[in-house]
């Protein structure tokens, strides 16, 4: 996974805590405490500004993070900027309204 994170990225949970590179790798170091148990992405659309990328999608999942059982659908934004190859450098998630 490190390979398609940039060293500075940033992402902002629907759970309202930020996430960096750092955490993430830290995160997938206990898979006991961090699974995804199912995820599904749907409505994807790419945008391409030159070396920039925007995704938009939905993604529906079910997960343990951090020992607790999380799993909802939410609508996220992603950016990826080409550095040599594509990285993620931003990120952000809303729950979506029931």
């Amino acid at each position: 996974m490190k390979q398609y994170y940039a060293d500075d990225y940033t992402g902002g949970s629907s759970w309202g805590a930020w996430d960096t590179e750092a955490s993430i790798l830290k995160d997938m170091s206990d898979p006991q405490a961090n699974k995804t148990n199912k995820a599904e992405m749907s409505d994807l659309k790419v945008r391409a500004y030159g070396n920039t990328a925007i995704a938009t999608f939905t993604d529906t999942y079910d997960s343990l993070y951090h020992g607790e059982h999380r799993a909802r659908s939410v609508m996220c934004t992603n950016t990826w900027v080409k550095q040599g190859t594509w990285k993620l450098v931003a990120g952000h998630c809303s729950a979506l309204a029931k």
